[in-house]
């Protein structure tokens, strides 16, 4: 559900984008370009707020909105566990700091930072309060967002539904079918010129205001009277056919559904009136394009005559009429009177537009492969916020073959088997000397991604993440330690944490995002040992050759254990049943080799 949302932002960000860009363009376009191309050029911004395709570029702008715009909830500046301090308190510490600074009286210092930290005006308290108020109610929010979404998605289309049922009730009440045999020799005449061998019926309905086209799989034309001139009669029928033979009444239901998929975006309501505009335009300009000009000028009379009839009934998202609004009258009929033919240039302007279009309209899309922050951040209990590091392959593990990782694992096993690592909400809490569950701070973490808070014995608490399985381990423990290295010179963290939050980085390194204890990854070596599977100095080896490539794959598809080797020859992949037991092991060609390394480097 959340990835769904995810995609669903991405595609209304962009297609956002791809409106405003139409709309920028509009006076370049709009005098060189057929109304048709300008009616039907909405459905590439259509396609794109409906279907998320997209292809792999070194930047994408949506990519960059996304990060900045859907995890906001997860920043520090909300984060209910840093309180708000008072602009007095501030500027006290800042005094202090500079005069123990001053004087070299460091233990001071401790004391007054600390006792300024305890003297919390009564202010500072209720903004506190509303703070966290705040964040429970926007996480909330989050949480439930696809069944928000959801239920008012729902509710927009099943009033678009129940409109159209009460118009076709209300239609039926006053409609007769025509019986004049003239208007309906002429209406057959004007069918076979256009080419239709669908069934259409003709109506009249002395409630409706102006001629409609209606009926899905049914289609009749409904006219206010039969007492029409025989000119507007056949201008009217014409108009109504291009409706009938450009399939107009789906496209304007398909932009009605993406309205109500993309409630939430402003946007998608200029798509609306738009669309609405331009379909009778086009079809005015399908109507008199092979005209005369007095024709034209007829066709223009019958839209006039038709506007000032005064019904009760003036439009509906269920029809496609003759006059959707007087105000759209006057730029119809300036259109009529000043068409001209387009020319090549004109047609060569509209194909580059289209093309162009398109191409901004895949590259600007949102894929799922990004749909998770941009970089990793480091939250310190003091409020500050860090970089970890960077995702970008070109930037990755730069500094991890220089460097020697200062701890190992064997305290954090020992909190392991104590029970002191809890998993929730996707995060790993460590908790450490006297912290108990009661102490733990909030949050989560989206699907596919994990995070790791150290709870500290002071009551404060750094947390990292959150971490990409699949791209944000590599080079994890060398940033882990250097963060711990620069919070022990801060006297922020103890060596004794310091030793937990780095082994537990190595830890869940070596288990591909998830934390093993002594006797998981003893039950897994022995499986290994059945197979003829061996592992010496951290390399594995299979049926004693040294192995490049060792993926063995859980049933989810997920990775159990993943290693590279450059210094193998063999490639092999494991799979397991549904029960977690090796089913087969299979070596693998260069290619699908390559295809390991590149989705997992």
């Amino acid at each position: 559900m959340d990835c769904f949302i995810k995609v669903l932002f991405s595609l209304s960000v962009s297609g956002a984008f791809l409106i405003f860009i139409l709309f920028m363009l509009k006076p370049f376009y709009r005098d060189k370009t057929s109304q048709k191309w300008q009616y039907y050029i909405w459905l590439v911004v259509i396609a794109r707020l409906l279907f998320p395709f997209t292809v792999t570029t070194r930047f994408n702008v949506m990519e960059y909105i996304y990060s900045k715009g859907y995890f906001f909830l997860q920043s520090a500046e909300w984060n209910i566990n840093q309180p708000l301090e008072p602009e007095n308190t501030l500027q006290e510490e800042e005094t202090v700091k500079n005069t123990n600074n001053s004087t070299g009286k460091a233990a001071d210092n401790a004391i007054n930072i600390n006792a300024n930290n305890g003297n919390r005006t009564t202010s500072t308290n209720y903004l506190n309060k509303v703070k966290k108020a705040i964040w429970n109610l926007l996480l909330s929010a989050r949480e439930n967002i696809f069944y928000i979404w959801l239920v008012i998605a729902i509710a927009l289309f099943t009033r678009k539904i129940t409109i159209y049922q009460n118009f076709t009730r209300y239609l039926k009440t006053g409609q007769a079918e025509t019986s004049s045999l003239k208007l309906w020799e002429e209406m057959g005449s004007i069918i076979e010129e256009a080419g239709i061998k669908s069934r259409i019926s003709l109506y009249t309905n002395s409630l409706v205001s102006s001629p409609l086209l209606t009926g899905f799989f049914r289609p009749c034309i409904i006219i206010p009277s039969e007492e029409l001139d025989i000119t507007d009669f056949r201008n009217i029928i014409s108009h109504e056919l291009v409706h009938f033979k450009r399939k107009d009444l789906f496209y304007k239901w398909l932009v009605q559904l993406t309205a109500c998929i993309h409630w939430f975006n402003p946007f998608v309501y200029l798509v609306i009136h738009e669309t609405g505009r331009l379909c009778e335009l086009s079809c005015d300009e399908a109507v008199i394009k092979n005209l005369g000009t007095k024709s034209k000028k007829e066709y223009g009379n019958t839209l006039l005559k038709m506007a000032n009839t005064e019904k009760t009934f003036k439009s509906s998202i269920a029809s496609v009429t003759l006059n959707e609004s007087k105000k759209l009258l006057k730029e119809r009929l300036d259109k009529i009177m000043g068409f001209k033919k387009k020319t090549m240039a004109c047609t060569i302007l509209s194909a580059v537009l289209t093309i162009t279009l398109c191409i901004t309209a895949v590259h600007a899309a949102a894929g799922t492969s990004w749909l998770e922050p941009a970089n990793n951040t480091v939250n310190i209990k003091n409020g500050n916020t860090y970089n970890v590091f960077n995702t970008n392959n070109n930037n990755k593990n730069k500094t991890s073959k220089a460097k020697k990782i200062t701890y190992g694992t064997d305290v954090i096993d020992k909190a392991i088997e104590k029970g002191r690592v809890i998993l929730k909400n996707g995060i790993y809490y460590i908790l450490a000397d006297g912290v108990t569950e009661k102490d733990m701070s909030t949050g989560s973490v989206t699907d596919g991604c994990i995070g790791i808070t150290l709870e500290q014995t002071d009551g404060g608490y750094i947390s990292i993440g959150p971490l990409e399985i699949n791209k944000d381990l590599d080079g994890l423990v060398e940033y882990v330690e250097d963060i711990c290295k620069n919070e022990i010179k801060n006297k922020t963290m103890t060596k004794k944490e310091a030793e937990l939050l780095t082994g537990f980085a190595i830890k869940l390194v070596e288990g591909h995002g998830k934390i093993r204890g002594k006797k998981d990854i003893s039950i897994i070596n022995k499986e290994y040992k059945k197979w003829k599977i061996k592992r010496k100095n951290g390399n594995y080896y299979y049926k004693n050759k040294r192995v490049r490539v060792f993926a063995d794959i859980k049933p989810d598809k997920s990775f159990l254990q993943f290693s590279y080797d450059k210094k193998g020859t063999v490639d092999i992949k494991i799979t397991r049943n549904k029960n977690g037991y090796i089913k087969n092991i299979k070596y693998l060609s260069k290619e699908e080799a390559d295809e390991f390394l590149d989705g997992y480097f």
